[in-house]
């Protein structure tokens, strides 16, 4: 007979959690539907590249300040302004014809915006919930957090259809429906009740010194504990290829599959759906039989042999048995990928919850946005240049490459030293 998870029955959770589903593919339905107009009438990975840099960009403006607001505030009206402010800037989104910089001027600001939202939800988590089901509920985040991605790339792109197509009104009605996503969300946070979290020690100052001391303590840890540096490391190598996907891949399927944009649902997103549902059910027997070592190794090898594959097929098969081969390899490896990237970004986010403290805890995941901003913009625009200008097979292989190498260097210098 079927059981309802423990972590369903706990209300703060569920609103928590809804609220996210709604945010998030709002979300994504806008940036998947700028990134189908931007490639509509460009055709360049590079552009696509240029509007993922405006949305990483503002977690280093704001992320230094971020972290220790979300650590002094209280967290339910943090978020609640978070919802009003999105709901908002996904309306005006409409009003931005097809100017790329106006598009990047509204990426920059909805991307601030969730700079503040994002870390407070993730630092909530571990007060609402107990041990027994903080890495199942960290599971339905991340599961949530990647598939509102799959989510609003499925949904954006019929409802564009439906509505006339590229080209047409119909990519405005996405950027409407995501604004009343938010919407739903915010009156579902409005029953969340206050949660009194751990505040940090503070001493006497401005809020300038008191921002600062924060900063450096938080800098200090994640210096010091290598349980919250290294699954820091991690989460950012997963933010970093979601972002090199987003602005690769939609050339890839129009290229070398042979199909139009919109197809994309069917060979590449559903099959990523299952991949992350059926790791989400076997995440428990995972984490049990190999642990978090050679769980997050073997996914980490597994990609980059993933990779390497997406660049040598479409050297090698040539023809319609080529193209029907490379459509089949993607929605397998779309669906493999999904276990493999939940299992990474799961066990990792769960390792940094229950290695660092409770009152530091919005500053680590403020801290990692910060990072995951330093670090994968100039990578993405590299990348997206590489493969506008160079070879975007040799892409995918240089890219698998360098993950089976660092897998290989990571698990002989550092992961069997810090992680069991």
């Amino acid at each position: 007979m079927f059981k309802v998870p423990l972590i369903f029955k706990n209300k703060q959770f569920l609103r928590l959690w809804l609220n996210q589903v709604f945010l998030q593919v709002g979300f994504n339905v806008c940036n998947y539907t700028v990134l189908l107009i931007l490639a509509d009438r460009t055709h360049s990975p590079f552009v696509q590249a240029q509007f993922f840099a405006a949305l990483t960009l503002p977690a280093f403006v704001f992320g230094l300040i971020a972290g220790p607001i979300i650590d002094m505030v209280n967290r339910k009206r943090l978020m609640l302004i978070s919802d009003i402010l999105l709901a908002l800037l996904f309306l005006i989104y409409a009003f931005a014809g097809n100017n790329l910089i106006a598009f990047a001027i509204i990426a920059f600001l909805t991307s601030s915006t969730a700079r503040f939202f994002i870390p407070a939800q993730a630092a909530t988590i571990p007060l609402i919930v107990g041990k027994e089901t903080l890495q199942f509920a960290n599971a339905l985040f991340l599961f949530t957090l990647m598939g509102s991605v799959i989510l609003g790339y499925s949904i954006a792109s019929p409802i564009i259809e439906i509505f006339g197509g590229l080209g047409s009104k119909g990519e405005l009605v996405p950027f409407l429906l995501s604004s009343v996503f938010v919407g739903i969300g915010f009156i579902l946070l409005l029953g969340f009740k206050d949660i009194k979290g751990v505040r940090p020690e503070l001493t006497e100052g401005t809020i300038f010194k008191k921002t600062f001391l924060l900063l450096w303590q938080t800098v200090r840890e994640v210096k010091v504990n290598k349980k919250v540096s290294l699954p820091i490391l991690f989460l950012i190598f997963v933010e970093l290829n979601i972002g090199i996907l987003s602005v690769v891949f939609l050339e890839y399927v129009r290229r070398f599959l042979d199909l139009p944009l919109t197809s994309v649902s069917v060979v590449l997103i559903l099959p990523l759906v299952f991949g992350l549902i059926f790791g989400l059910t076997m995440l428990k027997r995972i984490q049990k039989r190999y642990g978090y070592r050679l769980s997050i190794y073997s996914a980490l090898l597994g990609i980059g042999i993933l990779f390497l594959l997406f660049g040598a097929l479409p050297i090698l098969g040539k023809g319609s048995l080529g193209i029907t081969i490379i459509r089949i390899f993607t929605s397998v490896a779309a669906f493999v990928t999904g276990v493999l990237v939940l299992v990474i970004a799961v066990q990792s986010r769960t390792l940094l919850q229950t290695s660092s403290s409770l009152a530091m805890q919005g500053r680590i995941f403020s801290f990692l946005d910060i990072m995951i901003a330093i670090v994968t913009p100039t990578p993405v625009l590299f990348i997206g240049f590489f493969a506008d200008k160079i070879s975007l097979p040799g892409t995918f292989i240089f890219m698998g490459i360098g993950i089976i190498a660092m897998a290989f260097i990571g698990s002989r210098m550092f992961f069997g030293r810090v992680i069991k």
